[in-house]
C-alpha cells in the first residue's frame, strides 16, 4: 500500500468532482469495486496499479468532456504535473500538495478512456488465456493444474505464472484479478476434457492457427460459382464469420498445418475448398483429438465453466438451452423504443427471448455506419454470443420474400438535414419513413407518438450535429418493418439470427466453447 497522506484527498475530491457531474463511479476497496462499475452500466472505474502506486480513473467514451473538465480541475487545485507517457487513449498526471512533493505527499494519476465500454483488449485477454492453458499443459492434473484461485493474491504465490501474466498485462497490471478466476476455470474445464491427449504449447499471434486461416481465407468458398456471371463464386470474407475459435490446442502442429495446406490450396484441388469440406475435415481433427479450435468466455466469480463442442453433429447445430425454452412469438420482447427516444440519442434496439437470449441491433453514434446484430446469452451471467454475419442475415431475410427491400447499407440513407429534407435519387424518401413507422409504432411503448413527431426528432439530430445517430435510426426502422410487416416471418426467423450470432450452424466452424 503506498504510504500517501495525499490520497484520500485526491479520492475525496474525484468523488466530489463525478457526482457533481451526474457520472456513476465504482472505487476499488479491497479488492472489489464498490458502487456501479463500468461493466454494470456505470461510467467510470477507479482502481489502483498492484502495488498501489497509480490511480487509474477508467471511463466510458461518452463522458470524455466531462473527464476533461475533472482533469483540469484537479491540475489547478493539486500542482497538475503531466508525466511521460501520455497518449490519446491515457493521460497520466502527478498531483502533489506543492511543486516537488515528496511520495507520501503526492500521488500519481492514470486517466483512460476505456471505448464502447471495454475493459480489457481482447488480444491481452487472449494472450492470458493460451499462457494458462499451455503452463497448465506441463502439469496435466484437471483438478489441481495451475491453482490461479480465486484472487490476486493467490496468483502470486506462483513466480513463473504471476510474472508470464504480468508481463502479458502490462499498462493493464491491475486489470489482471479481473481474470485470474476465469483462467482457473478455463485451465480447469479444458483438462477435465482432454488430461489424455497431447497437445502442443499453445500459440497466440503470428504462428496461431487464427492466423493460418486468416492467410487462407482467400482460397475458401461458399460456392465455386458457375459460368453464368450472375453467379460468381463466394469466398468467406473475414475469418470471425466463419469460425468463433479465439485459440486452437493442437497436436503436432506442423503437421496438421501442411495437412491443411495441402488440401486447400494442394495441386489436386487448384481453385482452393469448399467450405462444408473444410468443416467436416476439421470435425474430423477435433473428434481425433488433434486439433480444437476454442471460443473464450469471461466466467464470473463464482460460476463454474462448462465446455460444450459446437457444429460437429445435427445436436450441436442447435443450442440445447434455446430449443428447451420452445419460443413462441409471444415469447419474443421487440425493445425498439430507441428508434424514437427524444430523451436520449441511444443507437440499440433489442429482441429478447424472454429473460435468457437477446439480440442486439446496433447503430453508430460516432461515423456514418451499417447496422451491426449482436448477440447476448443471459445465464447466470450475461456473456457476449458474438455477431451475426451480415450478408448471412440479409440472405435469410430474402429467402422469406422478395419485397424486402433493406440491404444494410448507409450509402442510401441521409447524412446531413438536407439530404433528409430533400434526398437524392438513390436515398430512400421521407414516404418511406413514413410508411415504415405507422406500421412499426404498434411495437413502441409509447404508441401515441406520431410520424410527424419523429420526423422533427430526427431533423433535430441532424440539425444538432447527430448525423450519424440519425442515421442509425433510419436503418433500424427499415430493418424492423421488414422484419415485422404482417408478422409473417415468425419465431424461426429471430432464433435463426440469434444462432447466426452464436455461430451455431452448419456453415460455420466445428469449436469448443468454454462459457
Amino acid at each position: 500500500m503506498i504510504e500517501s497522506d495525499f490520497r484520500p484527498i485526491v479520492q475525496k475530491k474525484l468523488t466530489d468532482l463525478t457526482s457533481g457531474k451526474g457520472l456513476k463511479v465504482a472505487f476499488e476497496v479491497n479488492g472489489k469495486m464498490k458502487g456501479t462499475s463500468i461493466s454494470e452500466g456505470g461510467d467510470v472505474d477507479v482502481l489502483f496499479s498492484p502495488r498501489k502506486e497509480v490511480m487509474y480513473i477508467d471511463y466510458i467514451e461518452n463522458v470524455s468532456s466531462q473527464i476533461d473538465n475533472i482533469k483540469n480541475e484537479l491540475e489547478e487545485l493539486y500542482n497538475g504535473k503531466k508525466l511521460s507517457g501520455s497518449s490519446t487513449k491515457s493521460y497520466r498526471v502527478k498531483l502533489s500538495t506543492y511543486k516537488n512533493a515528496p511520495k507520501k505527499d503526492s500521488d500519481v494519476l492514470n486517466f483512460r478512456i476505456l471505448k464502447s465500454g471495454a475493459r480489457t483488449p481482447t488480444a491481452i485477454q487472449e494472450r492470458g488465456s493460451a499462457f494458462i492453458l499451455s503452463v497448465a499443459l506441463k502439469t496435466n492434473s484437471a483438478y489441481q493444474g495451475i491453482d490461479l484461485g480465486k484472487n490476486h493474491i493467490a496468483l502470486e504465490k506462483n513466480k513463473y505464472v504471476f510474472d508470464g501474466l504480468m508481463n502479458i498485462f502490462k499498462n493493464y497490471e491491475e486489470r489482471l484479478k479481473d481474470w485470474t478466476y476465469t483462467y482457473y476455470q478455463q485451465q480447469k474445464v479444458f483438462l477435465k476434457k482432454y488430461e489424455d491427449s497431447r497437445w502442443s504449447e499453445f500459440e497466440y499471434g503470428n504462428n496461431s492457427f487464427v492466423k493460418f486461416f486468416e492467410n487462407h481465407i482467400k482460397n475458401i468458398y461458399v460456392t465455386f460459382g458457375s459460368s453464368n456471371p450472375d453467379k460468381p463464386a463466394k469466398t468467406l470474407g473475414k475469418y470471425e464469420q466463419w469460425n468463433p475459435a479465439d485459440i486452437y490446442a493442437a497436436y503436432n502442429m506442423s503437421v496438421i498445418k501442411k495437412e491443411l495446406d495441402d488440401i486447400i490450396k494442394g495441386k489436386e484441388n487448384t481453385k482452393g475448398i469448399n467450405l462444408f469440406r473444410l468443416n467436416q475435415y476439421l470435425i474430423k481433427l477435433l473428434q481425433d483429438k488433434r486439433l480444437v479450435g476454442i471460443s473464450l468466455k469471461k466466467i464470473k466469480q463464482g460460476d463454474n465453466a462448462d465446455l460444450i463442442l459446437r457444429n460437429i453433429d445435427a445436436d450441436s447445430y442447435l443450442d440445447p438451452k434455446v430449443e428447451t425454452k420452445q419460443y413462441k412469438m409471444s415469447d419474443i420482447n421487440f425493445d425498439i423504443d430507441g428508434i424514437h427516444d427524444e430523451n436520449k440519442k441511444t443507437v440499440s434496439t433489442y429482441v429478447k427471448f424472454g429473460d435468457g437470449y437477446q439480440i442486439d441491433v446496433k447503430g453508430s453514434s460516432s461515423k456514418f455506419n451499417n447496422l451491426a446484430f449482436g448477440t447476448l446469452v443471459k445465464a447466470k451471467s450475461a456473456a457476449q454470443g458474438g455477431n451475426a454475419p451480415i450478408n448471412l442475415v440479409i440472405r435469410l431475410m430474402r429467402r422469406n420474400g422478395s419485397d424486402m427491400s433493406f440491404t444494410n447499407d448507409n450509402s442510401k440513407y441521409p447524412k446531413t438535414d438536407d439530404e433528409y429534407y430533400d434526398p437524392p435519387s438513390s436515398y430512400y424518401k421521407r414516404d418511406n419513413y413514413k410508411t415504415w413507422f405507422n406500421i412499426l409504432k404498434k411495437h413502441f411503448k409509447n404508441k401515441s407518438v406520431s410520424f410527424r413527431d419523429f420526423d422533427n426528432y430526427i431533423g433535430a439530430l441532424y440539425e444538432d450535429g447527430d448525423g450519424a445517430i440519425a442515421q442509425s435510426k433510419l436503418m433500424q426502422l427499415h430493418f424492423y418493418y421488414d422484419s415485422l410487416k404482417q408478422n409473417r416471418l415468425g419465431v424461426d426467423y429471430w432464433l435463426k439470427i440469434l444462432y447466426l450470432g452464436m455461430k451455431v450452424g452448419k456453415i460455420f466452424a466445428p469449436h469448443a466453447k468454454i462459457y
